[in-house]
């Protein structure tokens, strides 16, 4: 079945590519190239892993730069951007299946399994099988994206019908980066308070005679690892979204 494609309207706000930090928004392929080199591609908000879908887009890839060093790594791809289309959540569900769940599995689940055997070397024995893991999955992504991923059909439909999809994802974009930006910082708050409060033997003890309620719940390292920075990103994010609306 072919895919609906919606025609640009000239006032949408089209993605400005680009990640600094492992932050940032990057096209995630959906298909490969037809006969005249487009193919459909889904525009993820980035932290290292793609986390939230923004819209999906007909493109061409119209160039390539490789401009890495000795110490980095620096590679740029340019695309034209023909068309929107709607987010398929099949593909969602998929790129979320493998970049959270299937890479992660094979590069820490054999370093997990040989945690507590009682060969000394079974810690090495399970990276050198996470590595293997880890380059046969890649090897067969790259398989299934150049040769056996699909080739799906465009149907171009009216621009009235959906012609609002992924208008507004630039400001969501922008809201997460920053959400997330603020929650990081909550985060290296929690660890300086952390760490203030154990120098400064605050932090609480099963040993204690009496335990302190304040320090058994704000002081406690779920609550400044974990808790802080969530609710630092949540507020900056209801914030920033209570501001747009006026």
């Amino acid at each position: 079945m072919a895919d609906p494609l919606y025609p640009l309207i000239p006032d949408e706000d089209l993605p400005e590519l680009g990640t600094y930090n492992t932050i940032g928004t990057m096209l995630l392929h959906n298909s490969r190239a037809d006969e005249s080199g487009g193919f459909f591609a889904t525009c993820w908000f980035m932290v290292i892993l793609p986390v939230v879908p923004l819209s999906r887009y007909y493109v061409r890839q119209t160039g390539y730069s490789d401009e890495s060093g000795l110490f980095s790594i620096r590679t740029s791809t340019s695309y034209e951007i023909v068309g929107r289309s709607r987010v398929r959540w099949i593909e969602v569900v998929r790129t979320y299946l493998v970049w959270w769940i299937v890479m992660p599995a094979a590069f820490v689940g054999p370093i997990v399994a040989a945690v507590g055997r009682e060969d000394e070397n079974a810690g090495l024995y399970g990276m050198f099988v996470s590595v293997g893991l880890v380059f046969l999955l890649l090897t067969l992504f790259f398989f299934y994206r150049m040769y056996w991923r699909p080739v799906r059909k465009v149907r171009w439909a009216e621009a009235a019908t959906g012609e609002t999809d992924g208008r507004s994802w630039q400001g969501l974009a922008s809201m997460l980066q920053t959400a997330v930006l603020m929650g990081l910082l909550g985060f290296f708050v929690g660890v300086v308070i952390l760490f203030t409060a154990l120098a400064m033997g605050e932090l609480p003890s099963l040993l204690d005679p009496e335990p302190n309620p304040y320090a058994n719940t704000l002081l406690h390292p779920a609550t400044l690892l974990a808790g802080l920075p969530v609710v630092t990103g949540m507020v900056t994010l209801a914030v920033l979204a209570s501001r747009r609306r006026r």
